[in-house]
């Protein structure tokens, strides 16, 4: 019933306007006050930057453990996916956004094939060998860990892979 239950109030979510500010105003929550990140700057030309995917979409590989959807605080862990992957091989686990039309196409929360169209025509150096699947309802201890901890391991893989942007996409 759970998992159920949360794709049918992603369903309503996503479709009544409105209903996140309700539910907002209703529950008492408030949303974090934003932290300032530190940004960089890219280089003038793009066409020398290596780029990386992440999204919190939800994608994995299909051969890889599902995100834990059982967890109400979530899952913090992350999925590497290959820069040559095929599209095939790709799947979403996460149920708490309405992702039928990544269902048809994933590119609309993980766009692998729009970078390689990218680096095909020297608009960028080239596509990343590794980028970064994970979960974007986490909360609490999961918060911790993620914030904490996979997020520096995130930030070390795309480093040692010589990545100088990353293109971020939320589900």
């Amino acid at each position: 019933m759970g998992r159920r239950f949360n794709r049918l109030m992603a369903a309503v979510y996503t479709r009544i306007p409105g209903i996140n500010e309700m539910y907002v105003k209703l529950s008492g929550k408030k949303w974090q006050d934003r932290v300032e990140q530190p940004q960089l700057a890219l280089p003038s030309q793009l066409s020398s930057v290596r780029v990386g995917l992440l999204t919190s979409a939800g994608v994995h590989l299909t051969s890889q453990r599902p995100f834990d959807m059982h967890n109400p605080e979530g899952d913090a862990t992350v999925r590497v996916i290959p820069g040559d992957v095929s599209m095939d091989d790709i799947t979403i686990t996460h149920d708490y956004y309405d992702h039928a039309a990544a269902d048809i196409d994933v590119n609309c929360v993980f766009p692998i094939e729009r970078l390689r169209e990218l680096a095909q025509k020297s608009m960028i150096r080239d596509v990343a060998p590794r980028h970064v699947g994970f979960m974007g309802h986490i909360f609490g201890r999961q918060q911790d860990e993620l914030v904490n901890h996979t997020a520096g391991q995130v930030a070390d893989m795309f480093l040692s892979d010589g990545v100088g942007a990353v293109l971020a996409s939320p589900g």
